[in-house]
């Protein structure tokens, strides 16, 4: 923010986005000024924290931590269903054994 309204001579907000680049304007209202999300860029499991898998509701929830391209995180649950599950099963087995076969294991 280059200058908000009501500062020096300033009647709107007066913008540039962070590092430099062209300047703009939006009214005193704010009515144009909403928040910007900041994008997801991966996550992570959580350390020290298990799946736990509802029976009733067939189910896995694993505790991960999510990542933002701002350095910001959040802790969160990555919900699966039982097919869910099943896939994700076939496809870790899977980078695991080309992990293997890259450290030169016989899996």
């Amino acid at each position: 923010m280059v200058a908000l309204p009501g500062e020096g001579s300033a009647t709107t907000y007066h913008l540039r986005p962070p590092g430099g680049g062209a300047q703009w304007s939006a009214p005193a209202d704010g009515t144009t000024l909403k928040p910007v999300r900041v994008k997801a860029t991966h996550a992570t499991l959580l350390a020290g924290r298990d799946a736990v898998y509802d029976p009733r509701a067939q189910q896995g929830s694993v505790p991960v931590e999510f990542h933002f391209d701002d350095g910001s995180t959040l802790d969160g649950a990555l919900i699966l269903t039982s097919a869910e599950l099943e896939r994700l099963y076939a496809q870790t087995s899977r980078l695991l054994v080309d992990h293997e076969h890259t450290l030169g294991g016989t899996s």
